[in-house]
Protein backbone atom coordinates (compact mmCIF):
# COMPACT_ATOMS: atom_id res chain seq x y z
CA UNK A 1 0.00 0.00 0.00
CA UNK A 2 2.80 2.02 1.08
CA UNK A 3 4.41 1.65 -2.61
CA UNK A 4 1.00 2.79 -4.42
CA UNK A 5 1.24 6.27 -2.47
CA UNK A 6 4.87 6.70 -3.21
CA UNK A 7 4.23 6.06 -7.08
CA UNK A 8 2.16 8.96 -7.15
CA UNK A 9 4.33 11.50 -5.36
CA UNK A 10 1.80 10.99 -1.82
CA UNK A 11 3.85 10.82 1.72
CA UNK A 12 2.25 8.55 4.34
CA UNK A 13 1.47 10.70 7.37
CA UNK A 14 0.66 8.50 10.14
CA UNK A 15 -1.47 5.48 10.72
CA UNK A 16 -1.78 2.46 13.38
CA UNK A 17 -2.25 -1.08 12.61
CA UNK A 18 -2.63 -3.91 14.41
CA UNK A 19 -3.27 -8.23 13.77
CA UNK A 20 -6.49 -9.18 15.76
CA UNK A 21 -8.34 -12.49 15.70
CA UNK A 22 -6.27 -13.96 13.09
CA UNK A 23 -6.92 -10.26 10.69
CA UNK A 24 -4.97 -7.56 10.16
CA UNK A 25 -6.89 -4.28 10.62
CA UNK A 26 -4.91 -0.36 9.95
CA UNK A 27 -5.58 3.37 9.31
CA UNK A 28 -3.75 5.23 7.82
CA UNK A 29 -3.27 8.95 6.60
CA UNK A 30 -2.10 10.20 3.70
CA UNK A 31 -1.37 12.68 1.42
CA UNK A 32 -1.49 13.31 -2.40
CA UNK A 33 -2.21 15.66 -5.06
CA UNK A 34 -6.03 15.52 -5.84
CA UNK A 35 -5.71 14.70 -9.22
CA UNK A 36 -4.20 11.21 -8.40
CA UNK A 37 -6.79 10.59 -5.72
CA UNK A 38 -9.10 8.82 -8.01
CA UNK A 39 -6.30 6.65 -9.51
CA UNK A 40 -5.08 5.96 -5.51
CA UNK A 41 -8.21 5.00 -4.62
CA UNK A 42 -8.71 2.26 -7.80
CA UNK A 43 -5.37 0.91 -7.57
CA UNK A 44 -6.04 0.76 -3.53
CA UNK A 45 -9.26 -1.25 -4.10
CA UNK A 46 -7.78 -3.86 -6.97
CA UNK A 47 -5.01 -5.58 -3.91
CA UNK A 48 -6.04 -9.20 -3.89
CA UNK A 49 -6.84 -10.60 -0.50
CA UNK A 50 -7.90 -7.32 1.60
CA UNK A 51 -10.62 -4.65 1.69
CA UNK A 52 -9.61 -1.22 1.35
CA UNK A 53 -11.75 2.02 2.35
CA UNK A 54 -10.13 5.27 1.16
CA UNK A 55 -12.16 8.59 2.21
CA UNK A 56 -10.92 12.34 0.85
CA UNK A 57 -10.71 14.08 4.29
CA UNK A 58 -13.28 16.44 5.93
CA UNK A 59 -13.75 20.06 6.80
CA UNK A 60 -13.95 18.71 10.50
CA UNK A 61 -12.00 20.29 13.15
CA UNK A 62 -9.48 18.89 14.98
CA UNK A 63 -8.32 22.47 16.85
CA UNK A 64 -11.34 22.34 19.89
CA UNK A 65 -9.71 23.21 23.35
CA UNK A 66 -9.51 19.37 25.15
CA UNK A 67 -7.68 17.90 27.35
CA UNK A 68 -5.84 14.88 27.19
CA UNK A 69 -6.63 11.70 29.56
CA UNK A 70 -6.01 8.15 30.06
CA UNK A 71 -8.92 6.07 31.03
CA UNK A 72 -8.94 2.67 32.64
CA UNK A 73 -11.49 0.22 32.79
CA UNK A 74 -11.22 -3.33 34.98
CA UNK A 75 -14.04 -5.22 35.72
CA UNK A 76 -15.71 -8.83 35.63
CA UNK A 77 -16.80 -9.61 32.16
CA UNK A 78 -20.24 -9.07 30.45
CA UNK A 79 -21.66 -8.17 27.46
CA UNK A 80 -22.15 -4.50 27.21
CA UNK A 81 -19.25 -2.89 29.08
CA UNK A 82 -17.93 -0.77 26.29
CA UNK A 83 -21.62 0.77 25.38
CA UNK A 84 -22.35 1.62 28.91
CA UNK A 85 -18.95 3.48 29.35
CA UNK A 86 -19.26 4.84 25.26
CA UNK A 87 -22.37 6.22 25.95
CA UNK A 88 -21.12 8.57 28.97
CA UNK A 89 -18.55 9.10 27.70
CA UNK A 90 -20.62 10.36 24.34
CA UNK A 91 -22.93 12.54 26.54
CA UNK A 92 -20.16 14.70 27.91
CA UNK A 93 -18.91 14.95 24.36
CA UNK A 94 -15.44 13.12 25.06
CA UNK A 95 -13.60 11.33 21.85
CA UNK A 96 -12.18 8.71 22.62
CA UNK A 97 -8.30 8.81 20.21
CA UNK A 98 -6.90 5.32 21.40
CA UNK A 99 -8.76 2.06 22.49
CA UNK A 100 -7.52 -1.41 23.60
CA UNK A 101 -9.51 -3.99 25.42
CA UNK A 102 -9.06 -7.61 26.40
CA UNK A 103 -10.53 -10.31 28.25
CA UNK A 104 -8.35 -12.40 30.75
CA UNK A 105 -8.22 -14.06 33.94
CA UNK A 106 -8.27 -11.90 36.91
CA UNK A 107 -5.20 -12.35 38.64
CA UNK A 108 -5.98 -13.48 42.01
CA UNK A 109 -9.29 -14.98 41.20
CA UNK A 110 -9.02 -16.45 37.45
CA UNK A 111 -12.36 -15.11 36.95
CA UNK A 112 -13.17 -13.28 33.32
CA UNK A 113 -11.95 -9.84 33.39
CA UNK A 114 -12.57 -7.27 31.56
CA UNK A 115 -9.84 -5.01 30.68
CA UNK A 116 -9.87 -1.39 28.54
CA UNK A 117 -7.06 1.40 28.22
CA UNK A 118 -7.65 4.54 26.58
CA UNK A 119 -6.42 7.61 25.29
CA UNK A 120 -9.45 10.34 26.01
CA UNK A 121 -9.66 14.07 25.16
CA UNK A 122 -12.28 15.95 27.11
CA UNK A 123 -13.68 19.36 26.26
CA UNK A 124 -12.50 22.25 28.41
CA UNK A 125 -15.80 23.13 28.36
CA UNK A 126 -16.74 19.84 30.82
CA UNK A 127 -16.64 19.56 34.45
CA UNK A 128 -14.20 16.67 35.52
CA UNK A 129 -16.04 16.40 38.85
CA UNK A 130 -19.34 15.74 36.41
CA UNK A 131 -17.79 13.26 33.91
CA UNK A 132 -16.26 10.79 37.09
CA UNK A 133 -19.70 11.32 38.44
CA UNK A 134 -21.17 9.85 35.31
CA UNK A 135 -18.95 7.25 34.95
CA UNK A 136 -18.63 6.32 38.88
CA UNK A 137 -22.63 5.35 38.04
CA UNK A 138 -21.72 2.97 35.25
CA UNK A 139 -19.08 1.70 37.23
CA UNK A 140 -21.26 1.14 40.12
CA UNK A 141 -23.69 -0.45 37.88
CA UNK A 142 -21.50 -3.05 36.23
CA UNK A 143 -19.16 -3.50 39.37
CA UNK A 144 -16.54 -1.99 37.25
CA UNK A 145 -13.09 -0.24 38.22
CA UNK A 146 -13.21 3.06 36.39
CA UNK A 147 -10.35 5.80 36.50
CA UNK A 148 -9.80 8.97 34.36
CA UNK A 149 -5.87 9.93 34.76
Amino acid sequence: MSQRVTARDGNWLESQMTRLAGKFAGVARVSVDEAVFASLVEDMQSIPGISVLLEAPTDASEDFQALSFALNIIGPDRPGILSEVSGALLAKGVNVVELETRVGPAPMTGDQTFFAEASILVPATVSMALLQEQLNEVADALALDIRVE
